[in-house]
């Protein structure tokens, strides 16, 4: 599949709760919720605290 021609994650994981690992500064961090939205750079995973905006480049894991 090409890039030009791939669909963004939120729209394979519109209504799908996930688990999100990645990486900030020296620690591991683990987010869950929804995936709201992303865009070339940054995921958007609303959960029961708030939203979080990663950045793609961090992310270690999503599981579903």
């Amino acid at each position: 599949m090409d890039e030009k021609e791939s669909k963004p994650l939120s729209a394979f994981l519109s209504d799908a709760e996930v688990k999100v690992v990645w990486r900030e500064e020296e620690r591991t961090k683990v987010g869950r919720g929804m995936i709201t939205n992303d865009d070339e750079n940054f995921v958007y995973l609303t959960g029961e605290k708030g939203t979080v905006i990663v950045n793609k480049k961090d992310i270690i894991a999503i599981k579903q």
